[in-house]
């Protein structure tokens, strides 16, 4: 272990993750014995009735009973007493005193102590009814495990990452901020790495995606093990972990880059497909000289990344300016002229993918997908050209070109409905949001066969903003589509105030979701909230039958993903693809 004198740690409630961070999302072993051992199933309820002159209990359902106490619990918990003590802690003194008879009413939540040490949630409910010798308590208790697993689940994945247990995103950007204020206060430095697997793509087609998730889960933990108890990890990508370290200096990042590649590359990966030698290269970022906030800090870690990563693999380097700022503006300068000639050639296009509302399903509705053309034809990738747009100011432009394809598509085909992607630096920059509005306006009369989507992920970064957005589109006749829902765990209040017509399940929860329970639970709850404020959902990324089939049973309205059919530019409804150009509107005489 390298030794740092000093060290920091930045305390952000129950959610720092640093070297004793947990390989994978904890299990309710509380909830799991409840099933094995009592048989009791969340949700379930029944009544008992309380004699104040006896103290004893009459049940109302002794079979549903049995199921939430436990046959030998309920053999034994006869009167209020024996009950109580099934009572796990205190169920609080508003129930108690309605035992005593001294409230009219009451409703409490507790831990019923179940056999063998294992124990559910309950929520009970009562009141007094009658008078004299014949008044009687009568209460209700009800199984909320689930809804405390569920909720325990969302409050969980909302700080971590669920396959490797490690910060998100989102929590390591608080955490770096932190960090990166806390060095600049006490005159000290530090250092973010950007640590990035190498051909993990090759592994997902050699080995399939089972063995690159074990990949991954592997990596993350070797690199847990090197780092200090005060140095905070998360996973910032797919490939991509980020880790804060404490009181570090030059030679210090020198020495633990050099740890973190070998504590990966020394030894082979052992899957259930074969053996498999990984290996990670890392971008590094000294604190606070080199980033004066969290989202400097993180953009200067890929472009160092991306020069370690051209020395080859199991490769460091540290950021330097002169480095960055040549190679940036190189790609820059050649990614403007890149996206201003396709668009000024009309070489954008609209991919059309099929989202329907069950299988065999011939598609009316379809989402808008951007496509760019090069100069010799060949399709340039989305991944290649949106992070650069967005970063160069140009990303307006293209969201002004889809959605005229998509009005243009609109006018000659009277039966379908489209989806269309906007960026977020277009919904907070009043200009180019208002000239969006101003286009869907003059195109009023197909409005109402267009949603808008935006990424859960973006909302939270500037909610004002969406808001006001969301509404004026809406007057216009417009849908409302979070995409991604589930990646950025967006508050109920938030939900509330978009007023959102369409939740898009994010993909990753959706793939292989009939072989794994938690992904299972989760689009549950996704679906039981977008039931509660009236949406409809979209499952995407939906590649097998067997998944399909399940989320149908689940209740999700639509589906979308290449069992449904892959992106096309020219359907066979559309063969000449999206107009580049509106119809010529005939005068009326």
């Amino acid at each position: 272990m390298i030794e740092r004198a000093d060290a920091f740690s930045i305390d952000i409630a129950s959610e720092t993750v640093g070297a004793d961070a947990p390989a994978a999302r904890p299990v309710n072993d509380m909830s799991a014995g409840l099933h094995e051992h009592t048989g009791a199933d969340s949700g379930i309820q029944t009544m008992f009735e309380y004699d104040p002159a006896t103290g004893r209990l009459s049940w109302s359902d002794e079979d549903t009973a049995q199921r939430i106490l436990g046959a030998g619990n309920f053999a034994t918990a006869g009167t209020s007493s024996e009950f109580e003590k099934l009572i796990g802690g205190d169920a609080g003194a508003e129930r108690a005193g309605a035992f005593a008879g001294k409230a009219q009413s009451y409703a409490c939540n507790y831990l019923l102590q179940g056999e063998g040490g294992v124990g559910h949630w309950i929520e009970e409910r009562g009141g007094w009814i009658g008078a004299g010798s014949s008044r009687r308590l009568i209460s209700v208790i009800r199984s909320i495990e689930g809804q405390r697993r569920r909720e325990a689940e969302l409050s969980w994945l909302a700080a971590n990452d669920e396959l490797t247990g490690l910060l998100n995103r989102t929590h390591l950007r608080k955490q770096l901020d932190g960090a990166i204020n806390l060095v600049g206060n006490e005159a000290r430095s530090g250092a973010y790495l950007l640590t990035g697997i190498d051909d993990l793509g090759a592994v997902n087609a050699d080995f399939g995606f089972e063995a690159a998730d074990k990949v991954i889960v592997e990596i993350s933990k070797r690199l847990v093990g090197i780092l200090g108890p005060n140095d905070q990890i998360g996973r910032v990508a797919g490939t991509k972990f980020g880790i804060i370290v404490a009181n570090c200096n030059a030679d210090c990042m020198r020495q633990i880059c050099v740890r973190l590649l070998n504590s990966v590359r020394e030894s082979v990966i052992e899957t259930r497909n074969g053996v498999i030698a990984a290996s990670v290269s890392i971008g590094a970022v000294s604190l606070p000289e080199h980033a004066a906030d969290a989202n400097v800090a993180m953009a200067r870690a890929e472009a160092a990344l991306d020069a370690a990563r051209r020395l080859g693999k199991s490769s460091w380097s540290a950021f330097s300016e002169k480095t960055d700022v040549v190679s940036m503006r190189r790609r820059n300068t050649h990614m403007s002229d890149v996206i201003l000639t396709a668009l000024n050639e009309r070489r954008i296009e609209l991919a059309f993918q099929p989202i329907v509302t069950d299988l065999g399903e011939a598609p009316r509705k379809f989402e808008c997908l951007i496509r760019m053309r090069g100069e010799d034809g060949k399709e340039i990738p989305a991944p290649e050209f949106i992070p650069a747009a967005e970063r160069l100011g140009l990303v307006h432009l293209l969201d002004r070109r889809v959605l005229e394809l998509a009005t243009n598509t609109l006018a000659v085909c009277a039966d379908i409905h489209l989806a269309v992607n906007i960026s977020l630096e277009t919904v907070k920059d009043f200009v180019w949001a208002e000239g969006y509005i101003s286009l869907l306006r003059a195109n009023e009369a197909l409005a109402k066969r267009i949603t808008v989507e935006l990424t859960e992920t973006q909302i939270i970064d500037a909610i004002d903003a969406s808001i006001e957005f969301v509404s004026e589109i809406k007057k216009l006749g417009c849908s409302f589509a979070i995409d991604d829902f589930g990646a950025g765990y967006t508050s109920f209040r938030n939900l509330k105030a978009l007023d959102i017509d369409i939740l898009k399940i994010d993909g990753s929860f959706v793939t292989g979701v009939s072989s794994s329970r938690e992904n299972q639970l989760f689009v549950r709850t996704l679906l039981d909230l977008a039931r509660n404020f009236g949406m409809k959902t979209v499952a995407e990324w939906v590649d097998n039958e067997a998944d399909a089939m399940l989320l149908k049973g689940l209740g999700v309205d639509f589906l979308q993903g290449y069992l449904l059919g892959k992106p096309e530019t020219s359907p066979d409804w559309l063969p000449e693809g999206a107009p580049n150009d509106p119809p010529i509107r005939q005068e009326r005489r």
